[in-house]
């Protein structure tokens, strides 16, 4: 499913990010402005109803952001991220 949030962007990351503790969170989009003068944005969330499987516990070693696999680094969602973007609390 695609799930649209609209708000503030700090707003947005936060809810992506819980939403990833009750659904399996495939990938987040990078913030897209609203038009004229506006502070809010609107970001896309893919998910699907099963959580994904929690490979950490399983001992298959630390999850990466699946935005970070794609290679967009919009965002740290769902599990501990090991992207290199990332270190230092940078994104």
């Amino acid at each position: 499913m695609r799930i649209r949030l609209h708000g503030t962007e700090a707003e947005c990351m936060a809810v992506a990010g819980r939403l990833g503790q009750v659904l399996g969170v495939l990938s987040v989009s990078e913030p897209y402005p609203d038009r004229g003068v506006s502070r809010l944005v609107r970001v896309y969330v893919e998910a699907r109803l099963d959580p994904l499987p929690d490979l950490v516990a399983e001992g298959a070693g630390p999850l990466l952001d699946p935005d970070c696999r794609d290679g967009k680094h919009a965002s740290c969602v769902g599990a501990p991220c090991e992207c290199t973007c990332h270190a230092g609390g940078a994104r």
